[in-house]
C-alpha cells in the first residue's frame, strides 16, 4: 500500500480489518491487532516552508519546535492527521501551516518547491515496520514478511 493511493492512518485500520495482508508504516500507529517487524531506522528531518523563521538554520533541535521527547510521538500523530497522504503534508508544509517531522530519506525523494528539509539532531529515529493481522496464517503474508526482514538486514549489513 502505498501513501500516494491511500492514507497512511487507514493501513492499520484496512489490516486489522482483513482488508489488507501487509504494509509498511512508519512509526508510531496503533497496533491493537497487529504483528510487527522493525525494518529500518533513519534519522528525522522537519519539512519547513522557505519562509519558516527556522528554514535559514542548517540543522534543528526539538526544542526549537517547541518539542521534547515527551511530546514527538504524540505531535508526529497529531501532524499525521492533518494531511491525507504525505503529499497533502507536504503542500500544508510549504504554506508554512505544519511542520512535519519525517524521514530523512523523504527530503531526497520528494523536493518540493517552497518546501526545506533540515535535520532535527535530537529526535527519535523513524522507524519503518511491516505490519500484517495477528491472526493471518496466511504463508504469503509469512513469506513476505521473511524477505522483507531479510532484504532490510541485507541493505543494513
Amino acid at each position: 500500500m502505498g501513501g500516494s493511493c491511500l492514507g497512511w492512518l487507514e493501513q492499520p485500520r484496512l489490516l486489522r480489518l482483513g482488508e489488507a495482508d501487509a504494509a509498511l508504516i512508519y512509526e508510531p500507529f496503533d497496533r491493537t491487532g497487529l504483528d510487527t517487524e522493525a525494518l529500518s531506522t533513519e534519522p528525522r528531518v522537519a519539512a519547513l516552508s522557505t519562509g519558516h523563521p527556522l528554514a535559514g538554520r542548517d540543522r534543528l533541535a526539538l526544542a526549537d519546535l517547541g518539542l521534547d521527547s515527551g511530546t514527538v510521538h504524540p505531535y508526529l500523530s497529531e501532524i499525521r492527521g492533518r494531511g491525507r497522504d504525505l503529499a497533502q503534508l507536504l503542500t500544508l508544509a510549504g504554506l508554512g501551516e505544519v511542520v512535519p517531522l519525517l524521514p530523512v530519506s523523504v527530503a531526497a525523494r520528494y523536493p518540493r518547491p517552497g518546501v526545506v528539509y533540515r535535520p532535527v539532531v535530537d529526535a527519535p529515529p523513524a522507524v519503518l515496520v511491516i505490519a500484517w493481522p495477528q491472526q493471518s496464517r496466511s504463508r504469503a503474508v509469512a513469506a513476505l514478511v521473511r524477505t522483507a526482514t531479510e532484504v532490510a538486514e541485507a541493505v543494513r549489513s
